[in-house]
């Protein structure tokens, strides 16, 4: 993208009206009802903007998962990132379930729908290292060092999901959770699976760093492997229920991470 593209994006989304969270007033309790008042495909009934028949509902069904692991959370002054957000539906959902949060968002695309004080969002594309250095330097900036929650629902490319991992995962607070969503999308669609045949697909990555067992990657070094393992106190995975024909393409992974006196 040239600068000059880059900058007309960036005044037209600045200029483009947001809905202001701070303002709607909304009683929503469940994650589940929140993900499907907005529109997101974390909920279970979601409109399916892929088929002609407008009433036909999909979602993946994360909810319950998300509220099993972080409902001790709804109340906390959290920091919860979120790497993927497109429009924004997610984001908002969070925003009121986690009603202390300090919510931080980046995608690579000026698609953003919603504003608020809680709110930071940032664009970065993941796979640009210079963009990298000034996401940390934005969150050093608003005086966020470090999450209680991180979730990567961004493009679902291999070999994203697996530098994300290696990226952020360091930027997890003690007993916090990095949350991947879509995981086994590169297994199920060809063109997701950008990295040569014997790198492995992240189910497999989880599963070796379960069991603590060192694995030949070109992107997990020996290294890097015993660090995050060493920091991984559990890993749970779950199916979801993807309301459409491919009831099998909605995997979720929670990775907890360590407590200090563990």
């Amino acid at each position: 993208m040239s600068k000059i593209s880059f900058l007309y994006k960036k005044i037209l989304f600045n200029l483009k009206p947001k809905v202001n969270l701070d303002k709607l007033n909304l009683k929503k309790n469940t994650l589940e009802d929140l993900f499907n008042y907005f529109g997101s495909d974390k909920g279970s009934k979601v409109n399916n903007p892929y088929k002609n028949n407008a009433n036909e509902e999909i979602g993946h069904g994360f909810g319950e998962f998300y509220e099993k692991h972080l409902e001790g959370l709804k109340e906390q002054k959290i920091n919860l990132l979120e790497i993927g957000t497109w429009k924004g539906s997610s984001i908002a959902s969070f925003y009121f379930y986690f009603k202390n949060a300090n919510i931080f968002c980046i995608d690579r695309n000026y698609k953003f729908n919603f504003r608020s004080k809680r709110i930071n969002f940032f664009n970065c594309n993941t796979q640009d290292e210079r963009q990298m250095i000034k996401l940390l330097n934005f969150f050093k900036k608003k005086n966020c060092k470090s999450f209680d929650i991180i979730i990567d629902d961004g493009s679902h490319l291999l070999s994203d999901i697996s530098k994300n991992f290696i990226f952020f995962f360091k930027l997890l607070k003690p007993n916090g959770y990095y949350i991947i969503e879509d995981y086994n999308h590169p297994k199920y669609y060809n063109y997701l699976n950008d990295l040569k045949p014997e790198e492995p697909f992240i189910d497999e990555v989880l599963n070796f760093m379960k069991k603590k067992e060192i694995f030949k990657s070109s992107l997990f070094s020996t290294a890097i492997q015993r660090e995050i393992s060493n920091d991984i106190e559990d890993i749970f995975k779950y199916k979801g229920g993807m309301f459409n024909e491919d009831t099998n393409i909605s995997d979720i992974a929670f990775i907890k991470k360590k407590g200090n006196n563990n």
